[in-house]
């Protein structure tokens, strides 16, 4: 006791060992589980009643080119630390020291700080053309299985029933089943 705050409660155990690894790891599958989800969901789609899938695709590559050419690409780099944790350790003689267990490594990241701007240029590039982005749920299998839907019919109006359907293309399609 007369060892000072050091040696004072070394019998009282500090953290368990490998608690904060082990959280870690929790914490990054959460986020690897919602990356996984949020593949799964229908991606937001571009609209225009009448318009044909092969011209949606060649408005949309003509405005993701003009606005890379308006918001040219400016790659940066950022240094992120590395990340530490603190535990108590107490030997044999009753010592007690903090020492740190390393969380996270010291890495760099690149990114493109205009990614943004340049998504919204697209953006009002495809509005100008006369197309609204949407978000619709996917479409019930069973709904859909008995209609028969052309990969390249134009784009239906938009009804309570509309929905979005993945092709065996990987591509994906607003239907309106039971629509005109």
């Amino acid at each position: 006791m007369t060892e000072g705050p050091d040696a004072v409660n070394c019998f009282v155990p500090g953290a368990r060992p490998g608690y904060d690894a082990c959280m870690t790891r929790i914490a990054r599958l959460s986020l690897v589980c919602l990356v996984l989800l949020g593949a799964c969901a229908p991606p937001a789609l571009y609209h225009k009643p009448g318009a044909a899938p092969a011209q949606i695709e060649a408005n949309l590559t003509a405005c993701l080119v003009s606005a890379l050419n308006q918001v040219p690409r400016d790659i940066r780099t950022r240094y992120i630390p590395a990340q530490y944790a603190p535990y108590r350790y107490c030997n044999s003689h009753g010592r007690c020291y903090t020492r740190h267990r390393l969380i996270s490594p010291a890495r760099t990241e690149s990114y493109d700080a205009n990614q943004g701007l340049r998504a919204r240029v697209t953006e009002q590039c495809m509005a100008q053309a006369g197309y609204r982005p949407v978000s619709l749920p996917q479409c019930d299998p069973d709904r859909v299985r008995a209609a028969q839907i052309a990969t390249d019919a134009p784009q239906p109006r938009l009804d309570a029933t509309s929905c979005t359907l993945r092709l065996p293309t990987g591509e994906w399609r607003i239907v309106t089943p039971g629509g005109a």
